[in-house]
């Protein structure tokens, strides 16, 4: 008699941990549903490019790229011209930071003190009993 909540426990248990995998299971092939519908239009989309948006990517008229030798020397002279702008920026732009002494400013000294302070404590221990 006290075996009949616990066994109905365990059938809403079941139905339940049931009903949350068949929920992700269909889930999983929506989303595989969906993947393969547009993949489709993608494909079709890249299929009616025309020449004209070709050249509108590439100016000089050249067709796409040889996969490894004019995508490294792209990727050189992306490099470089990225490199040659940090260094015109450097060289433009004020310092921004701080000239570097070796003192301390004292508002420097206070918060360097108060931590040191604050991880001290945590390894002192306070002495048992009543000490005077």
């Amino acid at each position: 008699m006290q075996m009949e909540p616990i066994v109905g426990a365990l059938w809403i248990t079941l139905i339940g941990m049931g009903l949350v995998f068949v929920v992700i299971v269909l889930l999983w092939g929506f989303m595989a549903l969906l993947v393969k519908v547009t993949a489709d239009r993608k494909v079709a989309a890249e299929d009616a490019e025309t020449p004209e948006e070709t050249a509108d990517t590439y100016p000089n008229g050249d067709s796409f790229p040889a996969p490894a030798e004019d995508l490294l020397s792209l990727k050189m002279r992306a490099a470089a011209a990225a490199v040659a702008a940090a260094l015109a920026l450097q060289k433009s732009s004020p310092a921004s930071r701080a000239p570097e002494t070796d003192a301390i400013s004292p508002w420097q000294a206070v918060l360097r003190s108060a931590r040191l302070t604050q991880r001290n404590t945590m390894y002192t221990r306070k002495p048992r009993g009543n000490a005077s």
